[in-house]
């Protein structure tokens, strides 16, 4: 009976009957399962080399300017940053499957004149690249000669030069001046003035960004006899207004942040007190003379604004 029986079980054919013997014992099956993913592996390798390149090449992989996403440009930026980015940088027949992708965006992206930072590049499927930029912002106007002709070339928090071509004259009344003997820079645009002078009192008009034309104020220069100073703490900054009222600002903060910024705050507080009483300094007489480089030296509510009334 038990004999019949094995008769009449199925036989195993093909390529299981020719494993049936290997997975008698524990070594013969792990090579049966080695011999089948090797075959599974070889199927895929053959496979990706027919169809792989269809594949990479499919439109849900292919990016295009268009889908590089980067945060809205400030008013001020009249670049179409994206276009210049793609165009200079050779951004263009690239794939998300690329393994650099983001790295190449991150560089061509941080050589635009107008982008301070790039934070993050993240690529998404479909194809879509998110850019998370940080863009200059221009603080003043630097007074310079051009061919023998006066002109301003504006300049960021950090005195980097910014594209003259996106102001025009009308919007560069909307920024402070900067008057300096020889300032001319010693770079293209996008990059550092070479001037620490520059540097400096492109922080004090970051400082007053917010309240220069409220005070009546104009004009950032040195003090004559600085001009050649070589570090930015050896130079003494003087604000003025159109009809010539001044005021000593000081030394130029060495930094935007911390001490050095609450410093420079309690010299705009003190200073915009003394415009509540007295009025704004462009309708003041020319010879009001007013000395702030002691404010931040001690506690701002203690120290003395001398003022001269004449």
């Amino acid at each position: 009976m038990n004999a019949a029986k094995r008769k009449a079980e199925p036989q195993p054919a093909g390529f299981v009957a020719w494993l049936s013997p290997f997975s008698q014992r524990p070594a013969r099956r792990l090579l049966a399962v080695l011999l089948l993913v090797a075959g599974l592996l070889g199927s895929v390798f053959y496979g990706w080399q027919r169809m792989g390149p269809q594949i990479v090449q499919g439109p849900e992989y292919e990016l295009h300017p268009d889908q590089i996403q980067i945060p809205p440009p400030p008013p001020w930026v009249r670049s179409d940053i994206r276009a210049e980015t793609v165009r200079d940088g050779g951004l263009t027949g690239l794939s998300i499957l690329d393994r650099d992708l983001t790295v190449k965006i991150a560089r061509a992206f941080s050589l635009h004149t107008w982008v301070e930072d790039v934070r993050r590049v993240k690529k998404e499927h479909p194809a879509r690249v998110i850019v998370e930029l940080v863009y200059r912002r221009p603080v003043a106007m630097v007074e310079v000669t051009m061919n023998e002709r006066p002109g301003l070339l504006p300049v960021d928090l950090h005195g980097v030069l910014l594209p003259p071509g996106d102001f025009s004259a009308e919007q560069a009344r909307d920024y402070l001046r900067i008057s300096l003997p020889d300032a001319t820079p010693t770079g293209p645009v996008g990059t550092p003035w070479g001037d620490p002078r520059v540097d400096g009192a492109a922080r004090i008009a970051a400082v007053l960004s917010e309240h220069w034309k409220q005070l009546g104020l104009y004009r950032i220069a040195v003090e004559p006899g600085e001009a050649a100073a070589s570090a930015v703490g050896e130079v003494t900054f003087v604000l003025s207004a159109r009809r010539g009222a001044q005021v000593v600002w000081g030394a130029a903060p060495p930094s935007a942040s911390g001490a050095d910024a609450k410093a420079s705050l309690a010299k705009v507080e003190r200073l915009v007190a003394y415009v509540e009483q007295h009025g704004p300094l462009d309708g003041l007489n020319p010879d009001v003379h007013i000395d702030l480089t002691q404010i931040g030296a001690a506690d701002p509510r203690t120290a003395q604004l001398p003022a001269r009334d004449e």
